[in-house]
């Protein structure tokens, strides 16, 4: 699949603003979109696989990007952790996620970061340097993590640099 298709299965439409995190329900209580900031958001693996979205208060983090026990590609949320963020973050929080099941044998912590600051902008979701700064600066208070999400300020420069190639 290509990279522009990927790009538009994971975010279809332009940036508003509304109720973070409301689904659309698959079959098992999982959705195969859910509306974040006004924009309904979808994802796709690297080989075409619809992913699962499920939201939960009991994650103990924004989200993560995982496999089932079966070996299906699935998104947890946590809207309560979501709302700490602008809505421009949490598309992109979500653009992250999505980047780790879409980037495949290319998944990283920064490949994702990446991948989903580059999605926002090729769909218009990040439409000026105002924004990408106010963007970077609400990333820069991050900490880093052991799994490879680099400290604030350099995620945050990071992020701008794929944002702006």
């Amino acid at each position: 699949m290509s990279f522009r298709k990927v790009c538009v299965a994971a975010i279809s439409a332009a940036l508003s603003v509304s109720a973070p995190l409301a689904p659309a329900r698959a079959q098992d209580g999982g959705m195969w979109q859910v509306n974040i900031a006004g924009v309904p958001l979808s994802c796709v693996d690297y080989g075409g696989t619809p992913v699962r979205i499920y939201v939960t208060n009991g994650l103990d983090n924004v989200g993560i990007a995982t496999r089932t026990q079966q070996g299906q590609p699935i998104i947890v949320l946590n809207p309560n952790v979501f709302a700490r963020f602008s809505p421009t973050v949490q598309v992109w929080w979500f653009a992250h996620e999505c980047g780790h099941h879409a980037l495949g044998p290319y998944n990283s912590e920064t490949n994702a970061d990446c991948w989903g600051v580059k999605v926002m902008r090729q769909q218009g979701l990040l439409h000026s340097y105002w924004q990408l700064d106010q963007f970077a600066r609400e990333l820069a208070s991050l900490p880093g993590s052991p799994t490879g999400h680099l400290p604030g300020p350099a995620r945050a420069w990071n992020i701008a640099n794929c944002a702006l190639s």
